[in-house]
């Protein structure tokens, strides 16, 4: 990979900025717009089905097909570099996102938002480890411990800003000038890749990939099967023919998948790199840290919104703590990887996870919003510690020729697990619901002695404020019903936030095991000073010396 370790030498005169930070601007716009636009989308998802009249069930295949599609184009941005050339890919799937971008702004209903939406993840997957590597390699060994602070801040920020323009989106209710944003990103990434990414020569032939031809087929088979199960598991279950018979397809594939690519010569995604008790114990922690994401920005925003329902700028308030939370862990781990190592930092992220876990599975209305918002940013400074903790733990574990490899093959699996972790949440908590609402409405009908006193003294109330007896047990038993669907969507999400909690005891054991192979590579490497012999001392001819 000689070429790509020279990817700004000789092509920039002069630059205004450093080489590292264009290189940020480069890597932040590229997959950063993906992250962003992802957690706009759950956001203002009901202004969008609003404005295109759709269903609420229909809106989800957009969000499955996009992530699937990410996680599809992932492996392809460690190999077409090396095919085609990192510039000559790095503009092309830029333009293939652009195009995704410019479908959902014009789109007019499903079809075209979700050949959008998949434009996108695919194109953003590409480029995620078509340029991220060659981010982390251009910055100087002095500050390479400052590739942490962006990657958090920068790009896990993106997550956080998404959620915040999402939640603002609904406060105009409008979704198309979000996709906007898009089109200035891609645009920054053309100006900037084609001014500083260099014309190298391919490193592979073109038969070289036929090896990986198999893999290729049952990795792409993998990916569309899922989308039919995923689409359907929330409204059918598991149980459903619509949805069991696709997922054994889908493990079916899977393994032979892994049995083709591990055996291969070149295989599609590197699996075999993990196989070390130093990579799995960080393929582990960022596995976990990304599925704890993905519950508890469901948990939490399902929670503030259903049970606490406060106005849609205290949203934004929410979303901007969680972006704080972000940064503080950016410059914690900036400060302490290279001292503490990837174990004892997942450590104590996990340790803040569980912390949180266990408040929020007893959280009822009487929290107050500035407590919960400071929990996100908790939330935030947790998960994001173990997450690069764990990915950058088993880049670096090992040997670093390979370190693109492990990167790869991590990546590829945390965005699979989180692209099936999704619809699984969303069902998890759709099923406890409904089984929580059936035990209070069955306490209900049985019209016990509390229900009893508890309707008469709602009944009184109404009367009181000038209500007629009809109305007032007509108001009475509504508000019950209300009260009880509000029960029932809060024992859900402290089921959802006891899986929060069982992935924080995961991480945390990851973490130890992490913490026991050793700190391993550090960031910034010590310069060793080689002392080079002194010049030999010359003699006249008279045997004195000069």
């Amino acid at each position: 990979m000689n070429s790509q370790n020279h990817v700004l030498s000789g092509e920039i005169k002069k630059p205004l900025l450093p080489e590292y930070v264009l290189m940020s601007i480069l890597t932040l716009f590229s997959f950063g717009p993906q992250y962003f636009t992802s957690l706009s989308y759950i956001l203002n998802q009901m202004v969008i089905q609003n404005g295109l009249n759709l269903s609420t069930h229909v809106m989800l295949l957009p969000s499955i097909c996009s992530n699937l599609a990410f996680s599809l184009g992932l492996p392809f941005g460690r190999i077409l570099p090396m095919k085609y050339g990192t510039r000559k890919i790095y503009l092309t799937f830029i333009f293939i996102f652009l195009g995704g971008t410019i479908i959902n702004i014009l789109c007019w209903g499903i079809i075209p938002l979700t050949i959008g939406r998949s434009l996108q993840g695919l194109g953003a997957g590409v480029l995620f480890l078509t340029i991220l590597p060659l981010s982390l390699r251009s910055y100087p060994n002095k500050v390479r411990n400052l590739f942490i602070l962006f990657a958090i801040g920068g790009l896990f920020g993106c997550s956080a800003v998404g959620a915040f323009v999402g939640s603002l989106s609904l406060s105009v209710s409008e979704w198309r000038w979000i996709f906007l944003l898009n089109i200035l990103s891609s645009l920054i990434c053309l100006i900037i890749g084609f001014r500083i990414l260099p014309k190298t020569k391919p490193e592979l032939n073109s038969g070289t990939l036929k090896h990986n031809m198999k893999g290729i087929f049952l990795f792409t088979l993998l990916i569309l099967d899922l989308i039919f199960p995923l689409y359907n598991l929330q409204e059918h279950g598991f149980t459903s023919n619509q949805v069991w018979p696709f997922f054994v397809i889908a493990l079916l594939l899977a393994l032979l998948f892994i049995a083709v690519d591990f055996n291969a010569v070149d295989p599609f995604i590197p699996i075999r790199s993990l196989w070390s008790a130093k990579t799995v114990s960080g393929t582990i922690m960022a596995l976990t840290a990304h599925i704890a994401l993905i519950a508890a920005i469901a948990g939490a925003n399902g929670f503030l919104r259903n049970i606490l329902d406060p106005p849609f700028i205290y949203l934004t308030y929410f979303y901007l703590w969680f972006f704080v939370g972000f940064l503080a862990s950016g410059i914690v781990c900036t400060l302490l990887y290279d001292k503490w190592g990837a174990g004892r930092l997942g450590m104590v992220g996990s340790i803040i996870i569980i912390m949180i876990s266990i408040q929020w599975r007893s959280m009822g209305t009487e929290v107050s919003l500035t407590a919960i918002n400071v929990q996100m940013a908790c939330i935030g400074v947790g998960v994001s510690m173990v997450l690069l903790s764990g990915a950058l733990g088993t880049a670096l574990a090992g040997d670093i020729h390979k370190a693109v490899l492990r990167s790869s093959s991590l990546h590829s699996m945390r965005n699979l697990f989180g692209s099936i972790a999704g619809p699984v949440i969303g069902w998890f908590a759709y099923r406890m619901h409904a089984i929580h609402y059936e035990d209070v409405r069955g306490e209900i009908s049985l019209l016990n002695p509390e229900t009893n006193s508890e309707m008469a003294g709602l009944v009184r109330n109404y009367i009181n404020n000038g209500h007629t007896l009809t109305e007032a047990k007509s108001m009475a038993y509504y508000s019950m019903v209300v009260n009880s669907q509000k029960g029932a969507l809060l024992g859900a999400y402290h089921d959802l936030f006891t899986i929060l909690l069982v992935l924080g005891i995961i991480m945390l054991l990851a973490s130890i095991g992490k913490a026991v192979t050793g700190k391993g590579r550090s960031l910034v490497q010590k310069e060793q000073h080689i002392l080079l012999p002194a010049p030999l001392e010359k003699t006249n001819k008279k045997g004195k010396y000069v």
